[in-house]
């Protein structure tokens, strides 16, 4: 959002609004800026129950898009942790049309989508359901999340598809590849697949990395990285992350079905717990759900179980574990501990959580 601000590309304000409602939103407003090192857009909070939003949700669940005249474009975008950087490819789409005054797109990237109209070839296709990976004048290049054509994309006129879910940010959660545009893409036309689409570049693996012919390396430069966690400064979490941290090293070096449920377990577990602290101590309570921080990060512990569930069931019958499906665990656990854990290491710790 301050990239957007000081680029200058769109005629409009990016507004940032700490929404705690009591005493202590300026100092965490205050923090938020520092860490996002927000020196372009308006930064702002709310300290008083009066003053709160009547609608909305938190900024983790997409941003509010408005109009020149405060007019809602879009109340709710397309989810980081669901879409990764297909979310901001999605504010853009909208502000694009919003500052030239230009109908909004049908679809935008980091949506959901449905196949209605396959291609003549393949019309088992039907229903498919995929995300918007990118938007090429009148082509959108549908990501399948699942099905044979799982972690490929197929470059389709518009009129081909239809959103999932109408209204802001798609449908549910994404479960397959694509769900981050990490997807091989096909070639334009009549939505034909190019014959690398999903396919590993040359090259594209480091020496000594687990690949699975798609393009999903698991490098070890990229999964220390990923199980490098910070602490979260109540002891029983750290204990807990660095038990899910070695269960998806496990997960890493044998790639089969049983470590990933065991990793599932393991996460299943700290979960739980995780959100038993936050009611013991009141952490993230609102009385407007749609603003209560307790709840979005425990939407985000089911996104991610239902994630690895939905995995599981896909591929009953295989032994082994893609490493696209390692790699996308990887990278939802940490950025779940960055983006959500983190958020509770001050109050809790502060209130003698261990």
């Amino acid at each position: 959002m301050n990239k957007w601000a000081k680029d200058g590309r769109y005629d409009c304000h990016f507004l940032c609004i700490c929404i705690l409602g009591d005493a202590s939103a300026m100092s965490l407003a205050k923090q938020f800026s520092s860490e996002m090192r927000l020196t372009h857009c308006v930064n702002g909070f709310i300290d008083n129950d009066e003053d709160m939003p009547t609608y909305g949700q938190l900024g983790c669940k997409g941003f509010i898009v408005l109009d020149e005249n405060h007019g809602v474009v879009n109340a709710s975008t397309s989810v980081f942790m669901q879409v990764k950087d297909l979310a901001f490819g999605h504010v853009e789409a909208l502000l694009d049309a919003v500052c030239a005054k230009q109908p909004l797109p049908k679809v935008c990237p980091g949506e959901y989508m449905v196949l209605d109209m396959p291609p003549r070839e393949a019309p088992e296709l039907k229903g498919s359901q995929g995300i918007c990976v990118k938007v090429d004048g009148p082509n959108v290049h549908f990501g399948f999340m699942s099905g044979p054509m799982r972690g490929r994309a197929m470059a389709l006129p518009a009129s081909m598809v239809s959103k999932l879910g109408a209204g802001g940010g798609g449908g549910g959660g994404a479960s397959g590849a694509c769900a981050d545009g990490n997807c091989g893409d096909g070639s334009s036309g009549e939505g034909k697949c190019g014959p690398n689409a999903g396919g590993a570049m040359p090259g594209s693996c480091a020496p000594g990395a687990a690949c699975d012919g798609r393009g999903a390396c698991l490098d070890a430069k990229f999964v220390d990285s990923c199980l490098d966690l910070v602490s979260v400064k109540v002891p029983s979490m750290d204990d807990e992350h660095a038990d899910c941290a070695a269960a998806l090293r496990a997960l890493v070096e044998q790639q089969k079905r049983p470590s990933l449920e065991a990793a599932l377990r393991c996460l299943a577990e700290h979960f739980e717990h995780e959100e038993a602290l936050f009611e013991e101590f009141g952490f993230g309570a609102h009385a407007n759900a749609n603003l209560s921080a307790a709840k979005s990060h425990a939407e985000e512990h089911r996104r991610i179980l239902d994630k690895v569930r939905g995995w599981l069931a896909e591929d009953a019958g295989q032994k082994a574990v893609p490493a696209q499906v390692v790699r996308e665990l990887l990278q939802d656990f940490h950025e779940h501990t960055i983006r959500y854990d983190s958020q509770y290491a001050e109050p809790l710790s502060a209130k003698g959580a261990k």
